[in-house]
């Protein structure tokens, strides 16, 4: 289980499609991160319109020492490829290490091609994965997806992260599922799996698994209606 993060880069970014918890990944990312005594700052570059984007977490994540970088409130509604001077700063400050949260798929992805400097610094461009999500429940449409947000930002995807689950009700079987699905794909696409996201609450259903030195223990901000 990851108790640390210590070969992180200085920028490490977050794509995946709608849906794919890429946002909370994102968020205990940073927040790890901070508790190793680094200066971290988590920039929303989620320009679509899902339930919830981190710009609506702000508040509560910054609780945990972390700088969260979102568009002004008098736009932060706003839809449109607004990149604020912020969104950029992190980058060029020496102390700083950045966490960028992407937009869900290939159309959101596009807004990186504003960012070429970031080719400038160690960075990692992380496609976050979950199974029981619409258009990533074959590992075709999954390996298809990879290559096309490659085409849409122009980086390449360095790593995958396995974060099958299905909120309060997921088993060790979907965890487990959702592991071997991705563990074929990195395999096809030379890929690394490089983590498996799993909420803090069941951390002991897998324990004994095969990956469990990859496990990256999740806490969970977001909230669907009906959950307490």
């Amino acid at each position: 289980m990851i108790d640390g993060i210590e070969n992180f880069k200085k920028i490490t970014l977050f794509v995946g499609e709608i849906g794919s918890g890429k946002t909370e990944f994102a968020i205990n990312y940073g927040i790890k991160i901070k508790s190793n005594g680094k200066s971290v700052e988590i920039i929303d570059l989620d320009l679509y319109k899902p339930y919830i984007r981190l710009r609506d977490l702000k508040e509560e994540v910054e609780k945990f020492g972390v700088k969260v970088i979102t568009p002004p409130d008098e736009i932060k509604r706003a839809d449109l490829p607004l990149i604020i001077h912020a969104s950029k700063s992190c980058i060029y400050s020496e102390d700083k290490i950045c966490v960028y949260d992407i937009g869900g798929g290939e159309g959101a992805s596009y807004v990186l091609r504003q960012f070429p400097e970031i080719e400038e610094f160690p960075y990692e461009l992380l496609y976050v994965v979950n199974i029981y999500r619409p258009f990533t429940r074959k590992k075709e449409e999954i390996i298809k997806n990879i290559y096309d947000i490659e085409i849409a930002t122009g980086f390449k995807i360095s790593g995958i992260v396995a974060n099958s689950h299905l909120r309060d009700k997921t088993e060790k079987e979907n965890i487990v599922e959702g592991y071997k699905i991705i563990k074929e794909i990195s395999e096809k696409i030379g890929k690394e799996i490089k983590y498996v996201g799993v909420r803090e609450d069941k951390i002991s259903l897998i324990m004994d698994c095969e990956f469990k030195d990859i496990v990256f223990p999740l806490k969970s901000f977001i909230k669907y209606p009906g959950e307490i």
